[in-house]
């Protein structure tokens, strides 16, 4: 069986009978396959999600699975026509990934953010060259991938970042992944 990141986006204008109701029969739907789950709540998005202007708004709720094909295809029909979700995503996760919840993460990053030293300009040591901080190579951690986009929405290269060349391919993917779900912008 493979692990895959379930995430759901789920209509911020629902009540939350509505909403709870729909997270419940997602959560019946894939019961037996839940590792871990993370209600992250209500996130603003960074762009509208379809034509109107007030849709920039979603619940977020993220579930680690551990799912055949077969599974899958049954997940993407029965989220697929649900007018409360919004945007579903399943992401394949490597045997060396964790599932981290969003407000574990935030909270450590905003820790070690805080205590960081003022970096001098020569000092070429990138962030994530330690084992302990590869944790924070993630979607939910918002606040770190904003540091790696340029202040026009790129994605900062190697020669910036000091990353290694493995280290820099999850980066990009995992901004990727936050573009994708709404939690950084394409352009700014």
């Amino acid at each position: 069986m493979q692990k895959y990141d379930v995430v759901l986006l789920v209509d911020a204008s629902l009540s939350e009978t509505n909403r709870k109701e729909v997270v419940s029969d997602f959560e019946k739907l894939i019961k037996t396959n839940i590792v871990q789950q993370d209600d992250i709540g209500l996130q603003q998005l960074a762009y509208n999600l379809g034509n109107k202007a007030w849709n920039d708004k979603a619940y977020m709720y993220s579930y680690c699975i551990e799912a055949e094909a077969e599974d899958l295809d049954m997940i993407k029909k029965n989220v697929l026509y649900n007018k409360a979700i919004k945007r579903y995503f399943i992401f394949k996760m490597n045997k060396t990934d964790d599932f981290v919840t969003f407000k574990k993460v935030n909270d450590e990053l905003n820790a070690v953010i805080e205590s960081w030293d003022a970096k001098k300009l020569w000092q070429k040591v990138s962030f994530f060259a330690e084992k302990k901080n590869e944790k924070y190579i993630s979607r939910k951690s918002v606040t770190m991938l904003k540091k790696y986009i340029t202040r026009f929405g790129n994605i900062k290269p190697r020669e910036y970042t000091h990353n290694s060349v493995g280290t820099q391919k999850k980066l990009k993917t995992t901004i990727l992944r936050a573009r994708e779900l709404g939690l950084l912008a394409y352009t700014k």
